[in-house]
């Protein structure tokens, strides 16, 4: 009896053992894994909060995004990232209208009730998030500028790398000076809708045609 009560001390230590080498192994291994991601992620291109997460963008491509960040949060490479609203009409009828989210976005009709939302597709997964009620206001401008963030990011990594050899003529712009000019048009765009200039639709129109060109 003895000598089996000590094989099983044994064994059970040898199982607690094996178990917290284990957990440490895969403890190590995910933040060698974080790490690899860290570096490929690049530098931080802006980190804002909408819908009730956290949303960071990197210039490698990569994001993070969790209802609060920590070293633990997964960097995901992102594929695409898209802005919409839908605006309900409180009144009678309630008539629905979706269109494309804008900076500054002007509220005209306070019978209007506007419901934000941003679409992060990464490697991992789906990001679906909204917002809605008091805060649509700033979310207008927190999404949009979240997209236009995300399409440079990855309108840069698909823009070729220019050869040394070849000679640009001066009047020429560069790809980032490009792609700078585009971000201002757009912000540009919002403060002429914001002030009543453009319509919804023409707003929508245009900004689309820009980002486009990123």
């Amino acid at each position: 009896m003895s000598n089996n009560a000590t094989g099983d001390s044994g064994k059970k230590q040898g199982f607690w053992a094996k178990a917290a080498a284990d957990a440490k192994k895969a403890t190590e291994e995910a933040e060698t894994r974080t790490l690899q991601a860290r570096e490929l992620a690049g530098n931080l291109v802006t980190k804002q909060s909408f819908g009730g997460s956290t949303i960071e963008i990197y210039d490698g491509g990569y994001v993070r995004v969790a209802a609060f960040i920590s070293k633990t949060t997964p960097y995901e490479k992102l594929k695409s990232i898209k802005h919409s609203f839908q605006v309900q009409d409180k009144s009678a009828g309630g008539r629905a209208i979706a269109g494309m989210a804008t900076v500054g976005l002007n509220y005209l009709a306070s019978n209007e009730k506007r419901t934000v939302f941003l679409t992060l597709v990464t490697d991992k997964r789906v990001h679906s998030l909204k917002a809605t009620g008091g805060m649509a206001r700033s979310a207008d401008k927190t999404a949009l500028g979240l997209e236009v963030a995300g399409r440079s990011v990855l309108g840069g990594l698909a823009a070729p790398a220019a050869a040394a050899t070849v000679t640009v003529p001066p009047v020429a712009a560069t790809p980032a000076k490009k792609q700078s000019d585009l971000i201002e048009q757009i912000k540009r765009l919002g403060e002429l809708h914001a002030a009543g200039v453009l319509s919804d639709e023409e707003f929508t129109l245009k900004k689309t045609d820009l980002l486009n060109r990123i």
